[in-house]
């Protein structure tokens, strides 16, 4: 009689990564240009080539590296570098040794965030429109997603939290995550939106996950990392990483900052899980924080995405079916509620899925040539949106832009 194996239901039934999935589509598809997977195309800059080969390539840092397992905690000198980084950029003070551990990108970072903050089957209270990420990493941790849906509006965060105090389920979460500058809206947090999440958090012992990773992305206003606030300092937990502002997602390289019972724990569960990050990959990831010429070339970057998000909100408007409900203040995305769009569309079209961004979503792949994420996997709230990235080759985005258009 042959046994029956199975395998882990949880995970059988989660969707599969969908932007990825997206791009891997396009990919097979002749000439579709691909705004769906976010992929930065402006890093790294060419000046750190020699610097790289000369000291993060060179045969000695690579045998130092492949000799021996990294401390749980990360290069030294790494952590340092970040500590510096917060200083410079931030004025924050943050001690290398006690409160910052470097990770395997910042997907590692909140997977051990939210271990270490929560039991099995507690809330993580995750707030719509989110990065599609933190439900499944939610899910697959056996812990619980309590939605917090924000209303439009100028202080997002602290008007959802006045309308939900009696929530009891958000208020015996284990932790907020919050992602400012955000995927995929492009909203960022301001002073009232942190003292809303600040008294709530506060009030109800909730630890808060702050996604940081776009925040020299600022538009509208300069980046507040959640530690800048002084009722935030003890719960917060700061998840940072090299993939998106220095166009490095195959580097592997993230960070977290929070206070040292969080940082020891982390480390702990890090050294069960991988033992330690690629320690050469650290040794690059140093020599590009402390360059100095980086603080320039992040903010060409950065205006060349705030050139590239108003040239595109100016193309995609009313008049061609894009309604800008939330305008962009930061990231590298943009997503317009395309529900005008959707009602222009051929009948076949508008019957081919079960929300108006994946209806929209497959028009403008096979009808356009153009790949887009559909604002479902955002949270329920987003599906009439599709999300747009910003950071392709000059090339590829100017076609889109041409072929959304005409």
């Amino acid at each position: 009689m042959t046994a029956n194996f199975t395998l882990n239901k949880t995970l059988e039934a989660m969707e599969i990564y969908t932007s990825k999935a997206i791009a891997n589509k396009a990919a097979q598809m002749s000439d579709v240009m691909n705004l769906s997977f976010g992929e930065p195309e402006f890093g790294p800059p060419e000046f750190l080539q020699p610097l790289i080969e000369q000291q993060g390539l060179n045969w000695e840092v690579f045998m130092y590296s492949v000799k021996g397992y990294e401390q749980p905690k990360g290069s030294p000198m790494l952590r340092q570098a970040i500590a510096n980084w917060y200083q410079q950029h931030y004025g924050l003070t943050i001690d290398p040794e006690r409160e910052i551990m470097v990770t395997h990108g910042g997907v590692e970072a909140i997977n051990l965030a939210i271990q270490c903050t929560t039991q099995e089957h507690q809330g993580v209270i995750v707030c719509h429109p989110s990065y599609m990420l933190y439900e499944r990493v939610v899910t697959a941790l056996n812990r619980k997603p309590v939605t917090l849906n924000r209303p439009l509006g100028e202080a997002e965060y602290h008007s959802a939290l006045e309308s939900v105090q009696q929530n009891t389920a958000l208020q015996q979460a284990g932790v907020m995550i919050v992602n400012s500058p955000e995927n995929p809206s492009g909203y960022m947090l301001n002073a009232q939106d942190w003292d809303a999440v600040a008294e709530f958090t506060q009030q109800h012992g909730i630890w808060l996950i702050h996604d940081e990773v776009y925040d020299v992305m600022a538009y509208a206003e300069r980046h507040q990392p959640a530690l800048r606030h002084p009722e935030l300092r003890e719960n917060t937990i700061m998840i940072n990483s090299f993939s998106k502002k220095f166009g490095l997602p195959g580097l592997r390289i993230g960070w977290m900052v929070a206070n040292e019972q969080v940082i020891n724990m982390a480390a702990k569960l890090h050294d069960y899980f991988y033992l330690g990050v690629n320690k050469q990959y650290e040794q690059i990831a140093t020599l590009i924080l402390r360059e100095p010429r980086m603080n320039v070339w992040l903010n060409e970057v950065v205006v060349k995405l705030k050139t590239r998000m108003e040239r595109a909100i100016n193309m995609l408007n009313s008049a061609r079916g894009y309604q800008w409900t939330r305008q962009p203040r930061g990231a590298m995305f943009l997503f317009p509620d395309v529900s005008a769009l959707y009602a222009r569309l051929p009948v076949r079209w508008q019957k081919c899925s079960y929300t108006i961004g994946e209806c929209v979503a497959e028009y403008l792949l096979h009808e356009k040539g153009v790949a887009v994420v559909p604002g479902y996997v955002y949270g329920e709230n987003s599906a009439n949106h599709i999300r747009i990235v910003l950071c392709t080759t000059d090339e590829v985005f100017d076609r889109a832009l041409h072929q959304l258009t005409h």
